[in-house]
């Protein structure tokens, strides 16, 4: 952001509310979406603006534009002003003070993309696509082979002498196939997230997805039955995205969380523990400062079973008498603070995919679910679909379907036996596969 710009909308604050927040937010992108190893849409996106966030007479009040002129931030101020006199005092509500905060380089941003031809973007969807439909020749439809590349700029500075610039890239790929044999079609997907191109394997990607599809040809129903069950690493990572509310403290405070009154206290299996890391080396959501300019930092939410912390920005530490967390998140210029889990995950354990499955003498391996949104993240209760593997002699027998498996997240995560040591993240979201002791299975009959 110009300093020019800065200075003024400085001039017109100081003299008009007690305390005063800018925000400023670029993001760029493009999106290359192959079909027939053409292009079947290319888009690409830019946008930057300001936010503004005031108090006077401890009423927040905030406004937000694209404009930059001197005239249209004057009104913007206007608009925050008049958006604070409209609600409630509220004697919580601050800004936080500056603090040395060490330089250090987290992984997160990656030059090549800004150097690299537009062209040698679209190759890579059309690799993306060309690796999962070459795999097999039951590989019979390709959608959604998609590869994006964006840049985040940010910058915050506030009354009390916050003065921060953050940027980062993002890529990623994502993939559906259908395999089809014998009047059977099953569909497989795969995706991948970095901060750098170099990592994202786009044939990887791509070969992944078919062999998912492919691996579920033949699936067949099955009584129901009760039996260990385990879930592989992308599904738990679902399952710890549904928890992932209750560790907030706006949600704890509003009676929307599993977990309100249960800090001190037992309640997963003893091999689980939970961490939010805001400086995770090249984690999808690390920064050394939260959205506010509050230091970010590493939190020990559940060790060994048992509730340690919750998450909070300024204004819910404010209320509970303590520290930020460093966990406020906003999504541009555009939106106001939150409270977010940064990169939350499970911890790795020691077991390996295969020792935890020659644990099962006749069970399940759960590879997806279906209507994960249906998931109560209040009380915790869900009933989803299911797929997977049918487990025989600690060896997959065949694939499954139709099952659906229903119950409660804290029961479900307090009968978690084994933690394996392939630790996966999908975005900001990580864990390994989780082998539980025993679960209800709905089949056929």
């Amino acid at each position: 952001m110009e300093k020019e710009i800065i200075k003024n909308l400085i001039d017109l604050l100081k003299h008009r509310v007690d305390e005063w927040e800018i925000f400023y937010s670029s993001q760029d992108g493009i999106s290359i979406e192959a079909k027939d190893n053409a292009v079947e849409s290319m888009k690409a996106s830019c946008s930057k603006g300001i936010g503004i966030r005031i108090l006077k007479d401890k009423k927040l009040g905030f406004s937000f534009s694209s404009d930059l002129s001197n005239k249209a931030l004057s009104q913007t101020i206007d608009n925050a002003l008049t958006a604070g006199s409209a609600v409630t005092s509220d004697k919580f509500y601050s800004f936080p003070a500056s603090k040395d905060i060490v330089p250090k380089d987290l992984g997160l941003y990656d030059q090549s993309i800004k150097d690299t031809h537009e062209k040698e973007k679209i190759k890579k969807a059309f690799l993306l696509e060309d690796a999962a439909r070459s795999f097999d020749k039951r590989i019979t439809k390709v959608r959604n082979a998609i590869y994006s590349e964006s840049t985040f700029t940010s910058s915050i500075l506030n009354s009390k002498g916050i003065n921060l610039i953050d940027s980062k890239t993002f890529i990623s790929a994502s993939i559906m196939t259908i395999a089809e044999q014998n009047n059977d079609a099953q569909m497989g997907w795969e995706m991948g997230t970095s901060h750098f191109a170099k990592d994202i394997d786009v044939k990887k990607i791509g070969e992944d997805a078919a062999k998912r599809a492919m691996e579920m040809l033949g699936a067949r129903e099955i009584k129901s039955i009760k039996c260990p069950v385990m879930l592989e690493n992308t599904v738990s990572v679902e399952f710890l995205e549904t928890i992932a509310p209750s560790f907030l403290a706006d949600n704890l405070h509003k009676g929307k969380s599993m977990l309100k009154d249960k800090k001190g206290k037992n309640i997963f299996s003893d091999c689980l523990t939970i961490i939010d890391n805001g400086l995770l080396q090249g984690g999808w959501a690390s920064s050394l400062f939260d959205s506010e300019g509050a230091k970010k930092k590493k939190t020990s939410l559940i060790k060994n079973g048992v509730i340690e912390n919750y998450l909070y920005d300024t204004y819910w530490a404010n209320r509970e008498g303590i520290k930020s967390t460093g966990n406020s998140s906003r999504s541009n210029f555009k939106s106001v603070p939150a409270v977010s889990a940064s990169n939350l995950y499970i911890e790795n354990g020691t077991a390996s995919f295969d020792d935890m499955m020659k644990e099962i003498d006749k069970g399940i391996l759960i590879t997806g679910l279906l209507a994960v949104h249906t998931v109560n993240t209040i009380s915790g209760d869900f009933s989803l679909g299911a797929t997977g593997f049918y487990i025989e002699n600690g060896k997959v027998s065949y694939p499954v379907r139709g099952v659906a498996i229903a119950g409660n997240l804290m029961d479900l995560f307090s009968r978690v036996s084994r933690v394996g040591s392939d630790a996966r993240f999908y975005g900001n979201v990580g864990a390994p596969s989780l082998l539980l002791n025993e679960m209800d299975v709905s089949g056929s009959g």
